[in-house]
């Protein structure tokens, strides 16, 4: 069917003729002679257009208090078509107001061509505004999905200040560099950078640089044509046209060779990028660097271009360490325990703020990657999340550090609590016998003179959690 037709109408005749006509061309056609029944049949018949008549004789509502009511109380997109053949100026005015799509006069200059025109003209400009309403749909959810997936958490004042950051030079349409530790989130931020710019929903790639050989580079970043060297036995698109008009992530930058950085601040500069083997070719793309690298090593001309350098060191983001975010390894913490805990179905009872110096006291080398990993860790683990269970696994992290790795009784008196250094050389005690025993546990449980139950129970009090072979 072309579209779905309601027809409000107290002539009958007339309504006869025109439904008659809409079903030659395709159209569903339902008539309705009164404002009671029309309401039901709206509400079941979902219509395109809507043919409604000014006057209606034995209607509750006539058809200026249809009209009236359709614009105030219903949110359907309904394209309204009024046909009259008595109405004054002021009338037709009101009709417009109140969002009709057309006035069709029904007397001496009525037209069934221009009507089945009006009515082809509306449906198709409410196709196309149902479209265009699902596309803002599928980008709200596509920036909720995003924002779900690629959360910056946090507080404190280091954080805040990244994230107006990266909002400001996303909105301004710039290039950025994020640089930062291992594991400080340079994906998550130019993610975040993706999400504010007025370029999402376009295409988005991200490239890891270390991954790409020096004969890979050119054809893998800007494309090359068929027979443009010994292999290419057919065309290839590269990241920036795949990218025009969209972003690039070009993360650990540092790793491209100095040739390489040269051929990206031409592609930058001059807004076009040579295809390997092919012609010349403009395009838009907006870049995201990232790298570990420190402002020392980026400014210096033997591991990174210093005219590359000089281009975008206004739009650096440095990215700060966990160990300098103060209370947002609390606030990490709790958003990593509750989304793995929902996976791993486990309970939890904790008051991380009791936990607060523990937690922070440790320098977190590996930062936000390391604390997630330690979560989920946790998670897999433990049956039950609690203060109790997360200082125990802290304490073992913080042993198993190199400046902690201490020899003989030096490791245990080390720890300033007796409870947790007489776990900690429990442990190791236990760990010996396992290794020696060949993981066995009836046989360790045996050299060690306990219960194998025991031993069980130790182990998972522990969480010596290895592959058991009895």
């Amino acid at each position: 069917m072309k579209g779905n037709i309601i027809i409000l109408e107290d002539d009958v005749v007339l309504a006869d003729q025109i439904s008659k006509l809409l079903r030659r061309q395709g159209y569903s056609v339902l008539h309705s002679t009164n404002s009671d029944s029309f309401f039901e049949d709206l509400r079941n018949f979902m219509p395109d257009v809507i043919l409604l008549d000014v006057f209606l004789v034995g209607s509750r509502l006539n058809g200026m208090q249809v009209l009236r009511y359709l614009k105030e109380n219903v949110d359907f997109n309904y394209k309204i078509i009024v046909m009259s053949g008595e109405v004054k100026t002021d009338q037709v005015t009101e009709i417009r107001e109140l969002g009709a799509y057309h006035f069709v006069e029904k007397g001496g200059n009525f037209s069934t061509n221009q009507l089945l025109l009006h009515i082809e003209n509306a449906v198709t400009l409410k196709r196309q505004e149902e479209a265009n309403l699902d596309l803002q749909i599928d980008y709200l959810n596509l920036k909720k999905q995003f924002t779900r997936s690629f959360p910056i958490i946090g507080e404190s004042e280091a954080i805040s200040r990244v994230r107006a950051q990266i909002i400001r030079f996303a909105q301004a349409d710039e290039d950025i560099f994020i640089i930062g530790e291992t594991g400080t989130g340079k994906e998550v931020a130019a993610n975040y950078f993706y999400l504010n710019s007025r370029r999402f929903a376009k295409p988005f790639h991200t490239v890891n640089c270390s991954a790409l050989t020096e004969t890979l580079i050119e054809s893998e970043l800007f494309g090359h044509v068929k027979g443009a060297f010994t292999s290419a036995d057919r065309n290839n698109i590269g990241f920036f046209e795949k990218c025009s008009d969209g972003l690039l992530f070009l993360d650990e930058v540092t790793n491209l060779s100095l040739p390489a950085q040269s051929k990206i601040l031409r592609a930058i500069e001059n807004k076009e990028i040579q295809i390997v083997g092919g012609k010349l070719k403009k395009v838009d793309t907006r870049l995201i660097f990232a790298s570990n690298a420190s402002l020392e090593v980026l400014s210096d001309p033997t591991r990174f271009r210093q005219d590359l350098f000089y281009r975008i060191e206004g739009s650096i983001i440095e990215l700060p360490p966990l160990r300098q975010r103060e209370n947002d390894i609390l606030l990490l913490v709790s958003y990593f325990i509750t989304s793995y805990a929902s996976r791993f179905n486990i309970s939890d009872r904790i008051d991380l703020s009791q936990l607060k110096d523990d937690l922070l006291s440790y320098h977190w080398p590996g930062n936000i990657r390391e604390l997630r990993n330690f979560c989920k860790y946790m998670i897999i683990n433990e049956r039950e999340i609690n203060n109790k269970t997360i200082l125990k696994h802290l304490r073992l992290k913080q042993q198993n550090l190199p400046e902690n790795r201490l020899v003989g009784m030096d490791k245990y008196i080390a720890i300033r609590n007796i409870k947790e250094s007489t776990a900690a050389f429990e442990r190791d005690y236990i760990l010996h016998f396992l290794q020696e025993n060949d993981w066995l546990v009836s046989k360790t449980s045996a050299a060690m003179g306990i219960e194998r139950t025991t031993l069980y129970k130790k182990m998972k009090s522990l969480s010596i959690n290895h592959l058991i072979k009895d």
